[in-house]
């Protein structure tokens, strides 16, 4: 559902991030390229993202991403 869905960002053009609120102060951060789910992780969301992600939350998601991108292309 798209109302769940809390931050979502692209990596390189093709790597696509999102993170999605499964309940209370957790979530899903997944990683794609197209159709395919490369790397899915539980992750915590600071307040509950009620008001949207918080900056330290998204640094962490994005570090997540990056590191993963990083080792794919290794």
């Amino acid at each position: 559902m798209q109302d769940d869905i809390v931050w979502t960002s692209t990596i390189d053009g093709k790597y696509k991030v999102t993170v999605t609120h499964t309940d209370g102060y957790h979530g899903v951060l997944t990683i794609s390229e197209g159709n395919q789910v490369l790397h899915r992780e539980s992750v915590g969301l600071s307040y509950g993202a009620i008001f949207g992600p918080d900056l330290a939350d998204v640094a962490d998601w994005r570090r997540i991403a990056v590191e993963f991108v990083d080792g794919q292309k290794s």
